[in-house]
């Protein structure tokens, strides 16, 4: 699949870090700590394919927002989630919230002729949020928006091993038409999975996976 299909598309990272996770003494914490470089790797090619910069969420309470943002912005959360807790204290993950601004974004510019040709989506998460189906819902409902499978790919990239989020990323990726969707638009792995010579071919995964 030619890398040019990632071409003229809006990227979104979502960073959905448990608070538990930021503790030194987490099991997670390293991983995160390893997987930096790979996140990193990763929004330098989601820049170069979108023109008017990447936009990237911190998927805490309240939710943060840096629209037409860059790679120095990413690497700058991932530092400071390594090295403190947010002020606000955040006990579940909160990623319905921009997930739904996201899809509301991309398809207020469509409806408008201003958008793009399609859009890519990456969420980092180590823990599985509460609302689970209210996101599975979000999904869906972006999925029986869109005109074919190709213009829309979510991708979950997980932090960790923790067994609960392994079956809900599971069950996103295998049963999202089960749930009505019209197409599968969800991709999930492992982060130690997306080495750096395969960034592309990850992306490409996100929308023919």
């Amino acid at each position: 699949m030619p890398a040019n299909l990632l071409e003229d598309r809006d990227y979104t990272i979502i960073i959905a870090r448990s608070d538990g996770s930021r503790v030194p003494e987490h099991p997670w914490y390293d991983e995160w700590v390893e997987a930096q470089a790979s996140l990193i790797d990763l929004a330098k090619k989601c820049q170069e394919f979108d023109s008017d910069g990447i936009t990237v969420y911190e998927a805490s309470t309240p939710m943060w927002k840096y629209k037409n943002s860059n790679v120095a912005r990413l690497a700058e959360i991932l530092q400071r989630q390594n090295t403190e807790l947010d002020s606000v204290n955040q006990t579940e993950i909160n990623l319905g919230e921009p997930l739904k601004k996201a899809f509301s974004d991309y398809f207020n510019l469509k409806t408008k002729g201003k958008g793009k040709k399609g859009a890519v989506i990456v969420v980092v998460l180590d823990k599985k949020p509460q609302n689970t189906a209210a996101i599975a819902e979000i999904i869906v409902s972006a999925a029986n928006k869109i005109d074919k499978d190709e213009e829309i790919g979510v991708s979950f990239i997980q932090i960790g091993e923790d067994l609960q989020t392994r079956n809900f990323l599971t069950d996103l990726d295998t049963n999202l038409q089960a749930q009505g969707a019209k197409f599968d638009i969800v991709n999930t792995k492992f982060w130690h999975e997306i080495k750096r010579s395969s960034v592309v071919q990850f992306l490409i995964g996100a929308i023919n996976d």
